[in-house]
């Protein structure tokens, strides 16, 4: 699931300790069954990337790419709602798709594929 920074509480710290932080007597129990699961088989915290706060099905470097050339056809472009509007994406994508330029065009199939491939069907608005 991708959460925008902007709907992030100003007053949240990346310093919070988060549950993968916890020592293991105050770690949560994970039980299947009633029985404990082996330790081996729990998160571990070298395991679990927090550090980016934007991971979506895309790279940001290509969407930064795109917006420079939608910006060289005269099209603004929001890299970020990229990764959370499935609408605008997909209209986004069918514009750069339609455009003169050849690398806009190849980077926007480049950019759909990588959305079909990540399960963002975003061909199937509904």
């Amino acid at each position: 699931m991708i959460i925008p920074l902007h709907l992030l509480p100003a007053d949240l710290h990346s310093d919070a300790t988060l549950c993968f932080d916890l020592p293991a007597e105050q770690a949560p129990r994970y039980t299947l069954g009633g029985a404990e699961l082996d330790p081996a088989l729990r998160p571990r915290a070298a395991a679990v990337e927090l550090g980016s706060p934007i991971a979506g099905p895309v790279a940001m470097a290509d969407l930064q790419r795109f917006e420079a050339l939608m910006a060289g056809e005269g099209i603004a472009l929001q890299p970020t709602r990229m990764l959370y509007d499935r609408l605008y994406a997909c209209e986004r994508l069918a514009q750069g798709h339609a455009s003169a330029s050849q690398a806009l065009r190849n980077l926007s199939m480049q950019l759909f594929h990588d959305y079909q491939r990540a399960g963002e069907w975003i061909g199937l608005i509904h």
